[in-house]
Protein backbone atom coordinates (compact mmCIF):
# COMPACT_ATOMS: atom_id res chain seq x y z
CA UNK A 1 0.00 0.00 0.00
CA UNK A 2 1.26 3.43 -0.93
CA UNK A 3 2.02 5.97 1.82
CA UNK A 4 0.10 9.26 1.65
CA UNK A 5 2.16 12.17 0.41
CA UNK A 6 3.48 14.78 2.83
CA UNK A 7 1.32 17.36 1.08
CA UNK A 8 -1.86 15.34 1.70
CA UNK A 9 -0.97 14.80 5.35
CA UNK A 10 -0.29 18.52 5.77
CA UNK A 11 -3.62 19.48 4.19
CA UNK A 12 -5.53 17.04 6.40
CA UNK A 13 -3.72 18.31 9.53
CA UNK A 14 -4.50 21.95 8.67
CA UNK A 15 -8.16 21.12 7.98
CA UNK A 16 -8.41 19.31 11.32
CA UNK A 17 -6.89 22.28 13.16
CA UNK A 18 -9.31 24.68 11.48
CA UNK A 19 -12.28 22.52 12.45
CA UNK A 20 -11.09 22.30 16.05
CA UNK A 21 -10.54 26.07 16.20
CA UNK A 22 -14.07 26.72 14.91
CA UNK A 23 -15.58 24.33 17.45
CA UNK A 24 -13.69 25.93 20.34
CA UNK A 25 -14.68 29.42 19.18
CA UNK A 26 -18.37 28.51 18.96
CA UNK A 27 -18.37 26.90 22.41
CA UNK A 28 -16.82 30.03 23.89
CA UNK A 29 -19.44 32.21 22.18
CA UNK A 30 -22.25 30.18 23.73
CA UNK A 31 -20.75 30.39 27.20
CA UNK A 32 -19.99 34.09 27.20
CA UNK A 33 -22.68 36.63 27.82
CA UNK A 34 -22.88 39.46 25.35
CA UNK A 35 -21.63 42.86 26.31
CA UNK A 36 -23.82 45.92 26.46
CA UNK A 37 -25.16 46.97 23.09
CA UNK A 38 -27.35 50.03 22.41
CA UNK A 39 -30.64 48.16 22.95
CA UNK A 40 -29.39 46.65 26.21
CA UNK A 41 -28.24 50.03 27.44
CA UNK A 42 -31.61 51.53 26.53
CA UNK A 43 -33.43 48.81 28.46
CA UNK A 44 -31.23 49.33 31.51
CA UNK A 45 -31.52 53.12 31.33
CA UNK A 46 -35.31 52.95 30.94
CA UNK A 47 -35.62 50.59 33.87
CA UNK A 48 -33.39 52.69 36.11
CA UNK A 49 -35.30 55.85 35.22
CA UNK A 50 -38.72 54.33 35.86
CA UNK A 51 -38.23 51.84 38.68
CA UNK A 52 -38.46 54.34 41.54
CA UNK A 53 -41.68 55.80 40.11
CA UNK A 54 -43.44 52.49 39.38
CA UNK A 55 -45.57 52.25 42.52
CA UNK A 56 -48.85 50.99 41.08
CA UNK A 57 -49.60 47.90 39.03
CA UNK A 58 -50.37 50.08 36.00
CA UNK A 59 -47.05 51.94 36.32
CA UNK A 60 -45.11 48.70 36.76
CA UNK A 61 -46.75 47.14 33.71
CA UNK A 62 -46.09 50.26 31.61
CA UNK A 63 -42.44 50.22 32.68
CA UNK A 64 -42.21 46.51 31.92
CA UNK A 65 -43.61 47.10 28.42
CA UNK A 66 -41.08 49.84 27.75
CA UNK A 67 -38.11 47.85 29.08
CA UNK A 68 -39.02 44.59 27.36
CA UNK A 69 -39.45 46.42 24.04
CA UNK A 70 -35.80 47.51 24.23
CA UNK A 71 -34.49 44.31 25.75
CA UNK A 72 -36.08 42.28 22.98
CA UNK A 73 -33.64 43.92 20.55
CA UNK A 74 -30.46 43.30 22.53
CA UNK A 75 -28.03 40.47 21.87
CA UNK A 76 -27.46 40.10 25.61
CA UNK A 77 -29.48 37.03 26.58
CA UNK A 78 -29.09 37.68 30.30
CA UNK A 79 -30.66 41.13 30.02
CA UNK A 80 -33.42 39.70 27.81
CA UNK A 81 -34.20 36.96 30.32
CA UNK A 82 -34.10 39.21 33.37
CA UNK A 83 -36.28 41.84 31.67
CA UNK A 84 -38.83 39.14 30.81
CA UNK A 85 -38.82 37.97 34.43
CA UNK A 86 -39.30 41.56 35.56
CA UNK A 87 -42.23 41.87 33.16
CA UNK A 88 -43.80 38.73 34.56
CA UNK A 89 -43.43 40.03 38.12
CA UNK A 90 -44.77 43.52 37.34
CA UNK A 91 -48.39 42.56 37.82
CA UNK A 92 -47.88 40.98 41.22
CA UNK A 93 -45.54 43.58 42.68
CA UNK A 94 -44.21 42.90 46.17
CA UNK A 95 -41.13 40.78 46.75
CA UNK A 96 -41.31 39.14 43.30
CA UNK A 97 -41.09 42.59 41.69
CA UNK A 98 -38.19 43.61 43.95
CA UNK A 99 -36.28 40.39 43.26
CA UNK A 100 -36.82 40.68 39.50
CA UNK A 101 -35.72 44.33 39.63
CA UNK A 102 -32.56 43.42 41.51
CA UNK A 103 -31.81 40.63 39.04
CA UNK A 104 -32.28 42.92 36.03
CA UNK A 105 -30.07 45.57 37.60
CA UNK A 106 -27.39 42.94 38.27
CA UNK A 107 -27.61 41.71 34.66
CA UNK A 108 -27.19 45.28 33.42
CA UNK A 109 -24.18 45.89 35.64
CA UNK A 110 -22.66 42.54 34.66
CA UNK A 111 -22.85 43.62 31.02
CA UNK A 112 -20.96 46.83 31.80
CA UNK A 113 -23.85 49.23 32.32
CA UNK A 114 -23.34 52.14 34.69
CA UNK A 115 -26.37 53.93 36.11
CA UNK A 116 -26.80 57.44 34.66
Amino acid sequence: MKKPSKRLVTIIAIAALIIIAIMVSKSRDRNQESGLDAAGKQACDDFAAGYGKADTKTERLALADKVTASSGKTDNKNIQQRAAEMGNAAGAGGSAWKTAADNLTAACKSAGWVAP
